[in-house]
């Protein structure tokens, strides 16, 4: 299943890349979000715990993280509910501003619940989560921008 969302931020790209590579910061940032550590690096990739409230259930995962300098951050589920996700930020200018995307990339398991819990539980859960995830860093990186 192949999900995309993108939301336009009145930020240049360096100033939103330096926002939200920051990825034990995302606690302060996203919605629910109660945790987001590296416990581990090895070359230019990074492993990052996290856990946040998620539609009223509290969700643990591991990720990990590699970054496209001012242009994206690639993450992919290690372990946690939707093992083997990937998720990809994409930074675009825009006329002074920069186009946030996630793209989602997720194939549930196992394959016979595969197009029921796809369509019916994991599209609208990933799709309300993008949302939410894309206004706050709107929300941060034009306050930042401002101050």
């Amino acid at each position: 299943m192949h999900l995309e969302d993108s939301i336009l931020i009145d930020c240049p790209p360096p100033a939103l890349f330096a926002l939200i590579s920051d990825v034990e910061g995302h606690k302060d940032l996203l919605p629910g979000y109660l945790e987001s550590r590296i416990i581990d690096r090895h070359e230019d990739v990074v492993v990052l715990q996290r856990q946040a409230v998620i539609h009223g259930r509290m969700r643990r995962w591991t990720s990990e993280v590699s970054v496209e300098e001012n242009h994206a951050i690639h993450f992919r589920q290690l372990e946690g509910p939707l093992e083997g996700m990937l998720v990809r930020w994409d930074l675009e200018p825009k006329d002074g501003q920069t186009e946030l995307r996630i793209i989602h990339d997720v194939s549930v398991k196992p394959w016979w619940k595969k197009w029921w819990m796809e369509r019916m539980v994991a599209k609208p859960a990933i799709e309300k989560t993008a949302r939410a995830v894309l206004d706050a860093l709107k929300l941060a990186a034009e306050a930042r921008v401002r101050v």
